[in-house]
């Protein structure tokens, strides 16, 4: 999956960035062994047996490798270049469990869904539903209030506001054009500035086992961290289960995969910096760019040490050519192709093993 040629480097980035020092085919393979064992090791459900929403799932324990974020792992499948289109997000508050399709599929208003979605259909907002971490049991209870939350995730003007409402009507007040042109401030009456980014952590297991499996550990020992404890939610479907701990970081839009509680608390303490970082040894990339700008910018923020959330700016000039800048003016120019993954992995959990097609980034 990664090869040398003329340009500097060549990275079809997998568990890791491409080092002709490590391991076989130029990968990162710290813990190979490990994970080969890991493999083997059963996964109980007690992660996930307190949702209600989850009683579908049998009751059994699952090998590792029989997951899809374990197949995926065990087939270095990179994550560059898979986070989902969003050029903005709009955080629901709704308590109780979600079904597969969250915000049509439980108990927020279905009117109000329906009016929000045709709203916001075309514009590139992602809606996102999320609750506080913990148990969700279906009380059937109407919410008295709910916290909303509007990001815009573009490069050099991301930004967020927020408002607690007490009646979902009041969502269609926004101005949802304003919201996907970038702003924020003119979106809504109602909301003020949110003073701290989020980590919407995802844990919809109606959408895949592992979102469960995975992400409810990781939100739940975040928030048991006093300094995160009000800066993590979870999150309905983010898109890429096979990657999970999957979690967007808002207001950036920067989507991060395969986290680990330290991995994440990296993701938060970056957003949280004078100058907002992002840790690329997790990213799957920034929301507000296509799948080949996504490629694009991680390959060169990895070449040249890039840390700033901000730093670049992405131009497509053709051929599959993207130019990467960063803030001091120095440009980098990336290839990016498509290759065939090399081993086979399961497109969600309960599906066969099948191949795919990945992002290879070549700095030249």
């Amino acid at each position: 999956m990664s090869s040398v040629g003329q340009g500097r480097r060549c990275t079809a980035v997998g568990l890791g960035r491409a080092d002709p020092r490590k391991g076989r085919n130029g990968l990162w393979q710290a813990g190979e062994t490990h994970r080969r064992t890991q493999a083997t090791r059963r996964i109980r459900r007690s992660n996930y047996d307190n949702d209600r929403s989850d009683r579908r799932i049998p009751l059994v324990a699952l090998a590792e490798a029989d997951t899809c974020s374990g197949s995926s792992l065990l087939a270095d499948e990179p994550m560059i270049g898979t986070a989902p289109l969003a050029a903005a997000w709009i955080a629901i508050e709704q308590v109780g469990p979600f079904g597969h399709n969250a915000i049509q599929q439980s108990h927020f208003p279905q009117d109000i869904a329906t009016e929000l979605l045709a709203r916001i259909d075309g514009l590139g907002i992602r809606p996102a539903l999320i609750r506080r971490v913990g148990k969700h049991a279906d009380s059937h209870q109407p919410m008295s209030s709910r916290r909303v939350f509007l990001a815009s995730s573009r490069p050099g003007s991301s930004a967020m506001v927020t408002a607690t409402i007490t009646d979902a009507a009041h969502l269609l007040e926004i101005d949802f054009a304003a919201l996907a042109a970038g702003d924020v401030a003119n979106a809504w009456a109602r909301a003020v500035v949110a003073p701290e980014p989020l980590l919407l952590v995802c844990t919809h297991a109606k959408r895949d086992v592992c979102c469960a499996l995975k992400g409810r550990p990781v939100a739940a020992a975040l928030v048991a961290n006093p300094r995160y404890a009000d800066l993590v939610w979870e999150a309905s479907h983010l898109g890429g289960h096979r990657f999970a701990a999957t979690a967007v970081q808002l207001p950036h839009g920067w989507v991060h995969g395969r986290l680990d509680v330290a991995s994440a608390g990296a993701v938060i303490d970056g957003a949280l910096a004078a100058v907002p970082t992002a840790p690329m040894a997790t990213a799957r990339g920034r929301s507000s760019l296509n799948g080949r700008e996504q490629a694009a910018d991680i390959e060169a923020r990895v070449v040249s040490g890039i840390a700033g959330i901000d730093a670049t700016r992405v131009t497509d000039v053709g051929d599959g050519a993207f130019v990467v800048s960063d803030s001091s003016g120095e440009q980098q120019r990336v290839l990016i192709r498509e290759i065939d993954l090399e081993a086979e992995r399961h497109d969600s959990c309960g599906k066969p093993l099948t191949g795919g097609r990945v992002l290879h980034a070549t700095v030249v």
